[in-house]
């Protein structure tokens, strides 16, 4: 091109855009490395559909890798991804110590094993 000519079309994307673009093909050849054997072709197929459709919705391709790490580790059907990558997307931390969460809480502070001096209970309306 020479110098007095002006550019047509359009520029040609940023360095770090083109590096960060990952498709569904990337993906799901790094699943199938993950695995003992190579999965059956309506499987990655089904995979791939899935996997194209989360990207296409914006989805981080790091979330699907965790999602696709999910699938991989319990042998489930690709139809499911989109609910392990809303697993992953939407998880929240437990709210207790042993994380049971919080539906776990009775709200009394009376523990049997830790309150051993709390009053016997009462049965056929007397004590034992």
């Amino acid at each position: 091109m020479d110098p007095g000519s002006v550019p047509t079309g359009r520029e040609a994307p940023a360095p770090d855009a083109v590096s960060e673009s990952v498709t569904a093909k990337q993906l799901v050849t790094e699943y199938v490395r993950g695995c003992k054997r190579r999965p059956p072709e309506d499987f990655l197929g089904h995979l791939g559909r899935r996997t194209k459709t989360l990207l296409d919705e914006g989805f981080a391709p790091d979330d699907i890798r965790m999602a696709m790490e999910r699938l991989r580790a319990k042998s489930l059907n690709p139809s499911v991804l989109p609910s392990l990558v809303n697993e992953v997307v939407n998880a929240s931390p437990p709210s207790s110590a042993s994380g049971a969460g919080p539906w776990a809480s009775s709200g009394s502070a009376y523990t049997p094993y830790f309150n051993p001096a709390a009053p016997a209970p009462i049965t056929f309306g007397g004590r034992l």
